[in-house]
């Protein structure tokens, strides 16, 4: 696998590109350089892009939010360093910016940080959100509604879909034998589901195709099968029974002369056997469980033990000096036996296309439903994607998302699943032009996919890879670790790499290794690590010195031990100063527990290790990827609480709450319960307090009363596990508060927690149910690999890094993968079942190899690996399948003694590896020299909060002249849309209208379809728009669909052309079209929020009439106050020669021709509607906005440039309906000051 060295200022902007990014290498500070690059047009690129148009994807909502702000970061500090206003000390913008001349720094400058300020708009999303927001912008491409909601959990949904193909397929089986075979694949709808599930959103992906015969013809078959079984063992049981004595005989004399092979069957479980055909015989049954002679009793007897005593199998264990006595076995009993034997090997397979049938089934009904209430599931966003661009007109959408997309960054590319590779390379194709402007950059670790569980899907890595020869690039500087942790590190892999045929992550075939271990270079932390006042090695082996294999329940506890025996230690030593990190000039940081992190692969793992600590004065926090809050036992605990609570007279219900494991209540206070009269009704009156509580303020309160009540505070936290008990307790309380608003009752709310129970035992969960954070201390962190993925720690422990899981399949469903690298699935029965099994367990070790990567480059300082010779089932060390095994060259029977050897080969002459004999733990507890931190008092509010503060906007401001209701907070415009709509109602009375743009509809709604129609031109350009007849058509086309706009096409496309070339400023002659030198020459539908203290309006009134058109008759404001915020959206603001404008499109109708929109006639429609206090409102948040961004170079007189109103109906008059008002400068500043000042007594 060869790799280039990426430079990021010399890498290609173009094509499609693969960047290995090993951990700690800089991921994301190359991510935000190559942004940079892009925004400039740096290097063979050459289009400078913006925001919108640079794709980034990832794979989780928080890893979005973390490259926005590390990219805007990255921007503004660009942008500053090309002003000259940041010193030259990073390497990468100082050669960036010397790429430039130096006059053109200020533009660059510019650029970049008109970047920055556009971040919150840039096209950085998860894939399913990028997948969605595709769908719905090219909805008519893709076939996709227009509308669709997005299901969090579609499991009630799927539900559904299985009991109605449980009712429809199997509730007419009228032949009990073939309801017989329906459960050999499931027993209930929920049963089926489970079944069916994993499959559901790839059955296109695998190329599942339906079974060819109907689900009548396969139940027949398989009740046919199961008369003619029951014959056959009717038959051999009456034979049988029949000559029981002579079998008997004839099969005791067999065993003792030796003639039968000792390991079929052997002499001291002989017995047992005959007995269990014998009680057989005489009218007992056979089980479905495979059982094996070591479980065999009289009434266990199985098909599989049955036939051991068939003809061919008797003379098939005949020992060669015994094959003469073959004849012997020729009985009619055993005889029947072969028979029966026969049959079983002709068992039609009915679960597998029963289980094909019903996931085909199931998906029709599911995506018809679906289309028909318009929703849509997270799969659903990137299989409709897929097909649409796979369909016939895919090829258009595809161009369609490329011009809009012209550079796709995905980041995390090693977690892909391969539809969404396949999205990708179909957006993207790798075999693009090189001189195509068209680029996509695959930026990923393979080393690090460890998210098979949830799709990830690194054969889909291999295949880009595959796909790219020759444009691999890699970021080999690691900047995470001290360089004595790296070389370790890099020593553990490479002795990997080269001690074992399949390399250091098992995919080396021969000469062939796509997936090599590339060692890294060190530039990290520069402190050292110090123990005892000593620098300290960075890894440390603990080898279990055993002659024999230890058992993995043993190995997990006494490893427990050692680690929080020696964390223990290492902590009582930062406390006397001799334990921390050291940095070259000499300061020195004691090691704290929040520096630590014990990494797990399991919950059992992490209850062990925290124990241990807690055992030793230590407390923790877990962290896993996970777990769900509905799995915990609290949740279960909860369904009693809240039954009680429901019912609290049913005593037998209360008495099952109180016997909770978290409620926790000692033996003696569950004692009295049945001997105290009084403490009993004391009990019952208690859940009668909740019952009301929950009734009358809601369930959270009424268990927040519960725990207080039962002291649960201070009980539960005296436990190993009570901060995680509590948090649970009240993290599953507000969900329960949440979902109470949409549930009717009491027992609605216990079923919905019940099925959540059900629903997270099943392995599934939604986001909120994930578990929280118990405390925010400084506490020793227990974390699963899967979740310490991405984060970094001082120090890491691994004491269970031998631990391991064999494949197995998922609900009967084995997944694998072909040469070709793409996915397979088995369903048994399967003739290459025992090879697909050996395959999923290799990809089980690849992936528990790339969990050991993960877990090691953890680490900041140093790290802690608990290795012995392990093993799981049987009597043999077994450590050669995990991944330490693999590393270690551990083969399949190699002796538990050998592991020291093995070790001192992995070390070599590695001086960062120390192999440590076991250390013994101890019952040292932590002892903290510094005494923990006094709680303070907490301070008290001092500042009155009033009760009269509201959100306003203009158009809530009550006006003599409009009979409008009182002015309420809700009144505020929470959109545009609402400020036009209550702002542009004109009077009801008709006016005669012409032909043109004076006959065009009337009313608020019809304003605020020219607002939008105005707004799309913005969004697009208005030079842009005006030069494209086809985008104006396609704009006007949707008010084109509404009664009355039909018949006004030509007259709206006329006005619409108009608009754009109406003059705004007067002399100016500055045109909308002409707006477009730059885009941040304006800003459509600006939102503001400007703060206000206590103004009484009249005050506010009399100060706009003596300032704007002062001596003019207007209504007044009627008497209020505004105290809090005001909020309003400026249709426009814009900018020419240095003077900053706030617009307002209106489209009132003043009369039925031009002549009625007069100078005069402009000013008197402003003063009726009160379009002046609108415009002063409005330019002074336009002064306060230009007063933070431009700060101290900001001139009111010379920035603030005033208010443009464009009666648009009045375009063809002389004055093209304009009315401007320059900004009165006295006007704003009183403005300010009277909204700024603090209320007076």
């Amino acid at each position: 696998m060869s790799l280039e060295t990426l430079d990021i200022l010399r890498f290609p902007l173009h094509g499609v590109r693969l960047i290995e990014a090993s951990a700690g290498t800089g991921k994301t500070y190359t991510i935000a350089a190559l942004y940079v690059r892009l925004v400039l047009g740096h290097g063979d690129h050459q289009l400078a892009l913006s925001p919108p148009d640079i794709l980034v994807v990832t794979f989780t909502e928080a890893a979005t939010q973390e490259l926005r702000d590390r990219i805007r970061q990255r921007l503004t500090q660009a942008a500053r360093f090309f002003r000259g206003q940041t010193a030259a000390t990073d390497p990468f913008l100082s050669e960036l910016r010397s790429a430039y001349a130096s006059t053109d720094w200020p533009a660059c400058a510019w650029r970049l940080e008109t970047a920055a300020r556009w971040m919150d708009e840039a096209a950085i999303y998860t894939i399913h959100g990028w997948c969605n927001r595709m769908l719905q912008q090219h909805a008519l491409a893709s076939g996709s509604a227009f509308h669709q909601s997005v299901e969090d959990d579609d499991g009630e949904h799927l539900l559904r879909v299985a009991r109605d193909y449980w009712r429809s397929q199997f509730y007419p089986l009228a032949d009990a034998l073939a309801c017989d075979a329906v459960l050999q694949l499931a027993a209930t709808p929920e049963d089926l589901l489970q079944k069916v599930r994993p499959l559901l959103s790839e059955t296109e992906a695998l190329g599942l195709e339906a079974p060819d015969t109907d689900i009548a013809s396969l139940l027949q078959s398989g009740a046919d099968w199961s008369r003619e079984q029951q014959r056959q063992l009717a038959a051999a049981r009456l034979c049988w029974y029949t000559h029981r004595t002579h079998l008997i005989e004839l099969l005791q004399a067999a065993v003792a002369q030796g003639w039968l092979n000792g390991k079929k069957y052997p002499a001291d479980r002989f017995a047992d056997r005959l007995a269990a055909v014998h009680a057989w015989s005489a009218g007992g049954s056979l089980h479905d469980d495979k059982l094996d002679d070591n479980n065999l009793t009289d009434d266990n007897l199985t098909d599989d033990n049955l036939v051991k005593f068939a003809r061919t199998r008797l003379q098939a264990a005949l020992n060669k000096k015994h094959q003469h006595q073959a004849a012997v076995f020729d009985h009619p009993a055993l005889m029947a036996l072969d028979d029966y034997a026969a049959l079983l090997e002709r068992k039609p397979n009915i679960a597998s296309p029963l289980r094909l049938h019903a996931l085909h089934w199931m998906r029709q009904r599911y995506d018809t439903e679906k289309r028909r209430l318009s929703t849509l599931s997270f799969d659903d966003m990137l299989t409709r994607l897929d097909r649409a661009l796979a369909s016939t007109g895919g090829d258009k959408l595809a161009t369609a998302i490329r011009l809009q997309y012209p550079v796709a960054l995905i980041d995390e590319f090693q977690d892909t699943d391969p539809l969404q590779y396949r999205i990708f390379a179909t957006l993207y194709p790798a075999d693009v032009d090189s001189d195509s402007r068209l680029t996509c950059l695959m930026i990923g670790d393979p080393k690090q996919a460890i998210y098979s569980f949830r799709g990830g899907d690194i054969h889909s890595y291999l295949r880009a890879y595959r796909a790219t020869v020759g444009k691999h690039y890699t970021l080999n500087v690691n900047y995470r670790s001290t360089k004595g942790l790296v070389v370790a590190v890099n020593r553990v892999f490479a002795h990997a790499d080269a001690s074992n045929p399949q390399g250091a992550f098992g995919f080396a075939a021969g000469q062939n290794d796509p997936l090599p271990f590339h060692p890294v270079a060190a530039q990290g932390r520069k402190a050292r690590w110090i123990v005892d006042g000593q620098p300290a090695t960075p890894l440390t082996l603990w080898h279990w010195h055993s002659e024999d294999a230890v058992a993995s329940p043993v190995y997990r506890k006494h490893m427990a031990e050692v680690c929080a025996s020696d964390i223990v230690r290492l902590l009582n030593q930062a406390e006397q100063g001799v334990c921390g990190f050291a940095a070259d000039d000499g300061r020195f940081q004691a090691l704290k527990a929040s520096d630590i992190a014990v990494l797990v692969r399991s919950g059992r793992e992490a209850r062990a290790i925290r124990l241990a600590l807690y055992r030793r004065g230590l407390k923790s926090v877990y962290l896993s990827e996970r777990d769900s809050i509905y799995a915990t036992p609290q949740a279960q605990d909860l369904v009693f609480w809240l039954s009680a609570m429901a019912e609290p007279r049913n005593e037998r219900a209360v008495r099952a709450a109180l016997a909770t494991t978290t409620l926790a209540l000692d033996y003696p206070t569950l004692l009295a319960l049945a001997d105290d009269e009084d403490c009993w009704e004391w009990h019952l009156e208690a859940f009668q307090r909740y019952q009301a509580s929950w009734r009358n303020d809601g369930i959270l309160p009424a268990l927040r009363q519960m725990i207080a009540d039962y002291q649960l505070h201070g009980r539960l936290m005296a436990a190993a596990d009570g901060e995680r008990c509590l948090t649970n307790l009240l993290h599953l309380a507000e969900l329960l508060q949440h979902a109470s608003g949409q549930l009717d009752g009491e027992q609605a709310l216990i079923r919905h927690l019940s099925d959540a129970i059900q629903t997270a035992q099943n392995g599934r969960s939604s986001n909120d149910g994930i578990l929280r954070l118990e405390s925010d201390a400084q506490l020793i962190k227990v974390v699963t690999i899967h979740k310490a993925k991405g984060l970094e720690y001082p120090l890491v422990f691994l004491p269970f890094i031998c631990s391991y899981r064999e494949a197995g399949s998922q609900n009967g469903i084995y997944r694998y993968h072909n040469d070709d690298l793409a996915v397979c699935i088995a369903l048994p029965p399967n003739d290459d079942l025992k090879t697909i099994k050996a395959i999923s367990e290799r990809e089980r070790m690849q992936e528990d190899l790339r969990l050991l990567y993960v877990a090691l480059t953890r680490g900041q300082y140093a790290c802690w690996l608990g290795i012995a010779p392990i093993k799981v089932l049987g009597k043999q060390c077994q450590l050669a399948k995990s991944a330490i095994g693999h590393v270690l060259d551990w083969q399949p029977g190699t002796a538990a003694s050998q592991l020291a050897d093995k070790l001192q080969a992995l070390q070599g002459d590695c001086s960062a590896i120390a192999i440590v004999p076991l250390p013994q733990p101890t019952a040292d507890s932590h002892q903290p020299l510094t005494p923990p931190p006094v709680l303070q008092v907490p301070r008290q509010a001092v500042r009155h909060i009033a009760d009269d503060w509201w959100i306003a906007s203009y158009s809530a401001l009550n006006i003599d002249s409009e009979r409008l209701p009182a002015a309420q907070p809700e009144q505020a415009a929470d959109t545009p849309q609402d400020d036009k709509r209550r702002d542009e109602a004109d009077p009801d009375t008709p006016l005669a209208a012409t032909d043109g743009i004076h006959a065009l509809p009337r009313g608020a709604a019809a304003g605020v379809l020219i607002h939008e129609l105005l707004e799309h031109c913005a969004r697009r350009g208005f030079a842009k728009v005006a030069a494209d007849t086809a985008l104006q058509v396609q704009l006007i086309a949707p008010i084109l669909q509404i009664t009355p706009w039909q018949r006004h096409e030509p007259a709206l496309t006329s006005a619409l052309q108009a608009w754009l070339d109406m003059n705004l400023l007067g002399d100016a002659a500055v045109r909308l079209v002409d707006l477009d030198n730059g885009y941040n020459h304006y800003q459509a539908e600006m939102e503001f929020l400007i703060g206000i203290n206590p103004v009484d309006l009249q005050t506010l009134d009399a100060l706009i009439a003596r300032h704007v058109f002062p001596g003019r008759p207007r209504p007044h404001l009627q008497p209020g106050q505004l105290h809090g915020l005001l909020k309003g959206f400026i249709d426009l603001v814009f900018v020419h020669d240095e003077r900053y404008y706030v617009l307002d499109y209106k489209f009132n109708m003043l009369g039925s021709s031009d002549a009625a929109y007069t100078h005069e006639a402009l000013i008197d429609a402003l003063l009726e509607r009160r379009y002046d206090l609108q415009a002063a409102l409005y330019l002074l948040a336009l002064h306060r906005l230009l007063q933070t961004r431009l700060g101290d170079g900001y001139d009111i007189g010379r920035h603030l440039g005033g208010a443009v109103y464009l009666f648009l109906r009045g375009v063809h008059a002389a004055n093209q309906g304009r009315l401007l008002m320059p900004a009165n400068i006295e006007l704003v500043l009183a403005m300010d000051a009277l909204f700024l000042a603090e209320a007076t007594a």
